[in-house]
């Protein structure tokens, strides 16, 4: 079983989504560490459940659920060293023609640089940033 560090983890967009659907495996996992406590979310997964909920046929009640949830949590910003070490991790994967999705890069560099591991099922892409620990739902 995972580890809590001891500054927290940082939990990813679709692990939330689950959490705010009742949907497995994502709610009993965000369920499991939000109750340890120290549960942080970047910046920019606090944009795509806002964006997500605003897009959704009950635009109303998600945006509520979303800012709830968002309300709940340490947010952990998109700042100038997650700026530096995205532009490093998005020009060595295009390099070698590995690159992400550029929310997923913000969140790996916002990880990266606060020294957070990411809790997500989207290991796919994730993967591909060295150095990033990934943690299992």
């Amino acid at each position: 079983m995972e580890k809590l560090e001891a500054k927290g983890i940082c939990v990813d967009t679709d692990v939330l989504i689950d959490f705010l659907k009742k949907k497995e495996p994502g709610s009993r996992a965000y369920g499991r560490w939000a109750n340890r406590g120290n549960v942080a979310i970047t910046s920019i997964t606090a944009f795509e459940l806002l964006f997500g909920a605003r897009c959704s046929e009950k635009g109303q009640k998600r945006s509520e659920e979303a800012r709830s949830l968002i309300e709940q949590q340490c947010i952990l910003p998109f700042d100038k060293p997650a700026a530096v070490k995205a532009s490093e991790i998005g020009a060595e994967l295009r390099q070698h023609g590995k690159e992400i999705e550029i929310r997923d890069l913000f969140n790996a560099s916002i990880c990266l640089t606060q020294n957070f591991p990411l809790l997500t099922r989207n290991k796919t892409h994730y993967e591909r940033v060295a150095g990033l620990e990934l943690l299992e739902v």
